[in-house]
This record gives C-alpha cells, sequence and structure tokens, in this order.
C-alpha cells in the first residue's frame, strides 16, 4: 500500500507553485531593494565600494550585510521547491509558505534580523512597496 504522496494526494499542485514563484519574485525584488540600501549606508560609513568584486566579497563575508542572508536563503528555497526536478509536495510547500510569512511578519526568532529589516524598510518607500507585494504573495 502506497502512501499519500505516492498515490498523489500530496503533489505540488499547480496553484501552490505559481504562488511560490510570484512569492519569489517579489522577495527577490524585495532583498535587491534592502540589498541597495545596504550598500549605501555600508558606504557612508566606510567609503566606496570600489568594485564588483569587493561588493560580492562583503555581502558573502561582512557582518554589515549578514541579516539580508535569511532572505537571500529562503528565495533559494522556495525556488528549489518549484523546481522541475526536485519540486516539493504540497505539504513542504505550505510550511516554505508559512516560514516565509513569518520571515517578512517579523517574527523570527532572531531579532536583529527582525531590527535590521523593520529599520531598513523605514528608510526605504521602495522597499515597503517591494515588502508588501511579497507579503501578499506569502498569506495568500
Amino acid at each position: 500500500m502506497g502512501t499519500n504522496y505516492e498515490n498523489g494526494a500530496d503533489v505540488l499542485t499547480d496553484e501552490t507553485r505559481q504562488k511560490l514563484k510570484d512569492l519569489s519574485k517579489a522577495m527577490l525584488r524585495l532583498h535587491k531593494t534592502l540589498l541597495d540600501g545596504a550598500k549605501t549606508d555600508y558606504e557612508a560609513k566606510n567609503g566606496a565600494i570600489t568594485s564588483p568584486n569587493q561588493y560580492l566579497s562583503l555581502v558573502i563575508d561582512d557582518p554589515h550585510f549578514a541579516w539580508l542572508r535569511k532572505i537571500s536563503s529562503m528565495i533559494a528555497l522556495i525556488d528549489e521547491a518549484t523546481s522541475i526536478r526536485r519540486a516539493a509536495n504540497e505539504t513542504d510547500a505550505n510550511a516554505l509558505l508559512g516560514e516565509a510569512k513569518t520571515l517578512l511578519n517579523f517574527e523570527d526568532a532572531d531579532e536583529d534580523f527582525n531590527n535590521k529589516f523593520q529599520d531598513s524598510l523605514q528608510n526605504s518607500k521602495d522597499a515597503v512597496l517591494n515588502y508588501n507585494e511579497a507579503l501578499k504573495f506569502a498569506e495568500s
């Protein structure tokens, strides 16, 4: 006797797949806006970033940008869940939507992340617009 997953009862639906794809795109726009703001803040404190390689290195390794990794990690998980090669099942996809909602509602256990996220939104109307779009997909 097969499990629900094997019987197709927990297969990722087209509707959920599309919701995840829309959320990923919205979160990617949000991440870019937040990253641009973090770059501006970094340069105001430390001087100009002189090359794309330096910028990439800072984004990957510098503590100033570390809080943004939660968002980029969520985007990567969502993209993996919608991939044809290794699509999530409906249960896992809905859990991922819940995690995104938690992150976007400042309910993450990491208070430093929540504070930096909120501060960044207060400094950018574009980030707020992108945030609202991402939240809409996470909550729908």
